[in-house]
């Protein structure tokens, strides 16, 4: 043992626990993890666990690198020194059994773990239950925390360096051919526990480790007397949570009612008590008991939700105990959601063929449930006392509830739900003490269940519609009612004889500050679903937008823009451009007066308008898209467009290098080419000559968003193919002006869009790419350039230079000399990126990569490989792992397991990570 190294480690330690200062706490651990990674931790692991004078942190740190090197660097140990670990681990074990349950646990897991790879140890459960199982208590409960954490490990542990055969040979071994033995055990030490609370309840923990398995068969628990113990332990506050955790497994594992059918006979019969406890704890406010009664109903439920489709009568405990924990109203936010999903899966089941005739036994019991939802979905009476995290909270699982409202629309039908809320409101209306919550809940109960309610639902609806103008003037109120408009603007779609009273209904709600953002996008939608209808009402809606436009926010603005413009739409083609001159022109006469003042004369507020003006101004052409235009006549949008070209210079002259401004200025222009297509054609020259200057003045991405429109819009074939050719050119030379001018960490959303637009690029070139020189030229400087882009460390700018090469590289023969040439560089700046720098979620890209090039040159991809992983240092990687990766990489290459190229790469440098994430590589 080296005596300087055990010093070593016993000061990182007190210098971890003991000292006050941050910096030296951070620098222990990292030492300390280092370290743990080492061969030598190994025995300084096993001599500081048997050294007397050690402290429970310095036995507690042992124990854990154990199991880390257990888990990690076994490899570093022959077969003999593996036998010998085990041997000391397991009387290391039983020693701190004793007295330090930490220690132990650690311990217990490094057990474990040495038993699912210790190939050679046969006789696990045998040799475990010799040494521990005829001691005292605690030993026994040493011998259960292994016997717990055995099966979880072995179904849970995805790092352990085991072959798909080894751990399928491995399960079978340990888990499934000893899982009777171990119930027996477990049956067994219950007998003879007495009133030993501690052992109960690590018993309890074991066999449900063991039942989530599924390997315990539970027709066996049938006569075994753990199942009536597992219900009966519910009634002790000390084991109950556990005794809750076996129930609801013991129920989840006899979930295949026909594999089960000889044990749920067993099990149903534990309900009826329970519905009289979970009562009992409601009416006594016990939230945990309520908690946990409550899990056990909803996994019973879900469990055999087919029997209770196909026997609701004799199934009506079970019905009866999750209504009761749907309705519980003192926790909102964790009770009642776990009852969702049964309510939804049982919704869908009795619309099968199979079960629906039995939908008349259900509908007492989603009549309640609708009752229930209502009274949930009212704010509290504090409302204005909440939080803005709790407000949000709560909307979210208004619109959970809401979900669960719709299923009983699917059962009981939408009258029969749109009734219960149209009553409410009338009781309450002729109640002057309601209060806005109560209130308002219906009205949000109306919303939500529109969905399910059919466009021409004339019974229930009318009267809803002409009920709203009777409610209360209440913002609340009055928000929660537009809303109602809004989402029923299909229905109104088919009953036009609404949309002037809804028109009226909406425009009045722009005055209240509270109200006008519902208004906005209630316009918004009765525009959208309902503009053949609003096509008279397009004078009134002229005068409308220009006044509210001037007192909304912003957001608001784009809404009512939105709905002016679905209208627009519907107009015919010729009466299109007289509609912009009216409702879009006033909008770009605004911004030119702005952005005529010039740059130093302009405010910072004036600035974000102008921006916002431009967003407002592209809504128009996003959505205006007027059909049936002969051919031969020019498009209305693309003249309007034409007349916009001066002031759009303009602010493109003027405040093209400001962020805030060049991007919803880019959003008009790719409006322009998604919504006008060949129409837009005419333009387009002089909008790439305006990209292409302003990218190179201002190097802002969104011009390169501009131009990845064009390419995909206008790139493949056609007049415009040529042009395409040329913009990617012309941008290509300014961006590599930029990248030796800029560090690439500095510009991740232009390095993000300009391989993103030559991507777009590859997609229009034929498969069997031409041979011109042009295009090689400038795919061999963009391979460069990729080089150099590979070294950006944001995700999204780096999955868009890999996805260049990846496009490339699926050319084939093609750009195989580009690869031979550049190849080398590629394979050393990715592998330097792999493990030092790349995100986590990075790797599976960059190993696909690496994947098609060695399909397309697989002796120099070997080669290059092998050039990189030797020249990392052997304190980083040992010779050892590093020669077993060249092998199988060389292997999957010669053997063309082209699949098993991207895991053994992902494999070494998952591995590589961890021995060095405290290490900086020079």
């Amino acid at each position: 043992m080296a005596t300087e190294t055990v010093k070593n480690v016993l000061e990182a330690l007190s210098s971890l626990y003991s000292s006050t200062n941050r910096q030296t706490n951070r620098e222990a651990s990292r030492w300390l993890e280092s370290f743990q990674k080492k061969p030598e931790a190994w025995g300084v692991a096993d001599y500081l666990l048997k050294l007397k004078e050690s402290n429970y942190e310095t036995r507690l740190f042992a124990a854990q690198t154990f199991k880390q090197k257990i888990t990690y660097d076994l490899r570093e140990l022959d077969v003999e020194a593996r036998l010998q670990l085990r041997d000391s681990l397991i009387e290391l074990a039983w020693q701190s059994s004793q007295s330090e349950k930490a220690v132990m646990i650690q311990l217990c897991l490094a057990v474990s773990l040495l038993a699912i790879q210790l190939l050679q140890w046969k006789t696990v459960i045998a040799d475990l239950v010799n040494k521990f199982g005829h001691s005292n208590s605690q030993g026994l409960i040493c011998l259960l925390e292994i016997l717990k954490i055995l099966p979880e490990e072995m179904n849970g542990n995805t790092k352990l360096p085991l072959t798909d055969v080894e751990y399928k040979l491995r399960g079978e071994e340990l888990i499934d051919n000893s899982a009777k033995e171990v119930l027996n055990l477990l049956t067994m030490y219950m007998q003879s526990s007495g009133n030993n609370i501690e052992l109960q309840e690590q018993i309890f923990k074991c066999l449900t480790s063991w039942i989530r398995t599924g390997e315990i068969d539970m027709t066996l628990l049938r006569t075994s007397p753990l199942l009536e113990l597992a219900f009966k332990a519910l009634e002790s506050s000390d084991l109950f949570d556990v005794a809750v955790d076996l129930v609801s497994e013991i129920i989840y594992e006899t979930r295949d009612i026909i594999e089960s059918q000889a044990i749920i006979p067993h099990i149903y019969p534990y309900f009826t008590p329970l519905l009289a406890k979970l009562t009992t704890a409601i009416d006594e406010q016990d939230e945990d008991e309520i908690r946990g009664y409550c899990r056990i109903f909803v996994e019973a439920s879900e469990a055999y939700m087919n029997l209770i489709g196909a026997h609701p009568d004799s199934f009506g405990i079970l019905l009866e105990g999750i209504l009761k924990c749907t309705s519980y109203h003192e926790d909102l936010a964790d009770i009642v959601p776990m009852t969702f999903k049964f309510w939804y899966e049982l919704t869908n089941m009795l619309e099968t063929e199979t079960y629906s005739h039995q939908k008349p036994h259900f509908v007492a019991y989603y009549d309640r449930l609708v009752d229930i939802m209502l009274g949930h979905l009212q704010y509290p009476d504090d409302e204005g006392t909440m939080t803005a995290e709790e407000r949000d909270d709560f909307r979210d699982f208004r619109h959970k509830m809401g979900d669960t409202l719709k299923d009983c629309c699917r059962l009981l039908g939408s009258q029969a739900c749109l009734l219960k809320p149209m009553n409410r409101l009338t009781t309450l209306l002729s109640d002057s003490n309601a209060t806005w919550q109560q209130i308002e809940a219906p009205i949000f109960s109306l919303r939500v269940m529109g969905s399910e309610v059919p466009a021409d639902e004339d019974q229930v609806m009318p009267h809803i519609m002409e009920f709203l103008s009777r409610l209360p003037t209440h913002p609340k109120i009055r928000y929660a009612a537009t809303l109602v408009i809004s989402r029923y603007s299909f229905w109104t779609q088919m009953h036009p004889q609404f949309i002037t009273y809804q028109l009226n209904f909406i425009s009045s709600g722009f005055v209240n500050d509270e109200v006008a953002a519902a208004s906005a996008l209630a316009l918004k939608h009765l525009c959208k679903d309902c503009s053949q209808h609003l096509i008279d009402f397009v004078p009134q809606l002229h005068l409308f937008y220009l006044n509210v436009v001037k007192t909304l926010p912003f957001r608001d603005v784009l809404e009512v823009t939105e709905a002016v413009s679905y209208v627009m739409t519907e107009l015919p083609y010729t009466k299109t451009e007289e509609a912009l001159q009216l409702f879009c022109l006033p909008v770009a006469q605004d911004l030119h007066q702005l952005v005529s003042k010039g740059k130093d004369q302009v405010t910072q507020e004036e600035g974000i308008k102008i921006g916002d003006l431009l967003e407002q101004v592209s809504v128009f052409f996003q959505i205006i898209r007027p059909d049936n235009i002969p051919t031969g006549q020019p498009h209305p949008c693309v003249t309007f467009i034409s007349e916009l070209w001066p002031v759009l210079d303009t602010v493109l002259s003027n405040f093209g290098d400001q962020p805030t401004v060049s991007e919803p200025l880019s959003k008009c222009f790719n409006n322009f080419m998604s919504s006008y297509g060949s129409d837009f054609v005419p333009l387009l020259p002089s909008l790439m000559e305006r990209i292409v200057n302003a990218f190179d003045a201002t190097g802002l991405s969104g011009y390169l968003w501009v131009a990845l429109r064009m390419i995909r819009e206008y790139g493949k074939g056609g007049a415009a193919a040529a042009p395409c050719f040329e913009l990617v050119q012309r941008l290509s030379q300014s961006m590599f002006i930029k990248l030796q001018s800029s560090q690439v960490n500095d510009i991740p959303d232009v390095i993000e869009d300009y391989f993103r637009l030559i991507t777009a690029f590859l997609d229009t070139i034929p498969s069997t790419m031409p041979n011109d020189d042009k295009l090689a030229a400038l795919l061999s400087t963009v391979f460069q350039a990729g080089l150099v882009g590979l070294t950006v460390t944001e995700k999204h700018a780096l999955v868009a230079v890999l996805g260049f090469y990846r496009r490339l590289v699926s050319f084939g023969q093609a750009v195989n000399g580009l690869f031979k040439e550049f190849g080398q560089q590629l394979t050393i700046v990715l592998f330097d990126g792999l493990i030092d720098v790349y995100h986590q979620d990075v790797i599976p890209d960059v190993a696909a990569l690496f994947k098609s090039l060695a399909e397309l040159l697989p002796a120099e991809a070997t080669s290059w490989m092998m050039q990189v992983v030797n020249q990392v240092p052997d304190d980083y990687m040992t010779v050892e792992i590093k020669t077993d990766f060249m092998n199988n990489w060389t292997a999957a290459i010669h053997e063309q397991h082209w699949i098993k190229i991207r895991r053994i790469l992902s494999d070494f440098i998952a591995t590589y990570r961890r021995r060095n994430a405290n290490k900086v590589r020079r």
